[in-house]
């Protein structure tokens, strides 16, 4: 049977079922002639209604796993993103540190310095003045030792004559 045959089966089916008294219009119709029917109703539904059934099935499915892969690419996106404001933060962090770190090596090297510029400088100073004692004492002594040959020449003129 074609389709339109078992919709006018259906419903002269329903012209024939008889009134239920006080019912609001209900009507007893034989079930398993009715089951027949729409058996038979499936049975001659063209082969394209069964496939855009199934092709709306598989669309809903495919749109579901899109949802699903867009909310795990989502999720993966948010999750590397929030790896990379750490990673950021860590290099900020790290940076910071390293520009103290050089800060406080330039102001030791410089505090170094300056005690090597005074500790050379008060040796330096140290050794000058010790020369300047030697100095004075060869100066003295050679004064001395000067007179000394002086007296011992004239000593020995004297002998002579």
């Amino acid at each position: 049977m074609k389709i339109e045959e078992i919709l006018v089966a259906m419903e002269d089916l329903l012209e024939d079922a008889w009134n239920l008294p006080m019912s609001g219009g209900k009507r007893v119709v034989d079930t398993n002639e009715l089951q027949e029917m729409i058996t038979e109703l499936r049975t001659a539904l063209p082969e394209e209604i069964r496939q855009s059934n199934e092709i709306i099935a598989r669309r809903d499915k495919i749109i579901l796993q899109g949802r699903e892969e867009a909310e795990l690419t989502i999720q993966t996106a948010r999750a590397k993103a929030e790896k990379l404001v750490s990673q950021e933060a860590i290099y900020l962090e790290a940076q910071q540190q390293a520009q103290e770190i050089i800060a406080q090596a330039q102001k030791n090297a410089k505090e170094m310095k300056n005690a090597t510029v005074e500790y050379c400088d008060s040796i330096l100073s140290r050794t000058a003045e010790s020369l300047n004692r030697t100095s004075q004492a060869m100066v003295e002594n050679l004064g001395k030792s000067s007179a000394a040959i002086e007296e011992t020449r004239k000593s020995i003129r004297k002998q002579q004559g």
